[in-house]
């Protein structure tokens, strides 16, 4: 479970479980892309990289 945090920069947060961030491969620093599909899920996408 995830819940939604408020700081003091007015802004609203989520931190996403560790299994999930392990399961897609994800490491820190990674950029992740938000979007929502047509049927208003949210959907994170890892920012594809130029080498």
């Amino acid at each position: 479970m995830v819940k939604i945090q408020y700081d003091q920069n007015k802004q609203f947060k989520i931190t996403l479980p560790k299994p999930i961030v392990l399961a897609k491969k994800w490491e820190k620093g990674d950029e992740l892309d938000v979007e929502i599909n047509e049927k208003g899920d949210i959907v994170l996408k890892r920012r594809k990289t130029e080498n």
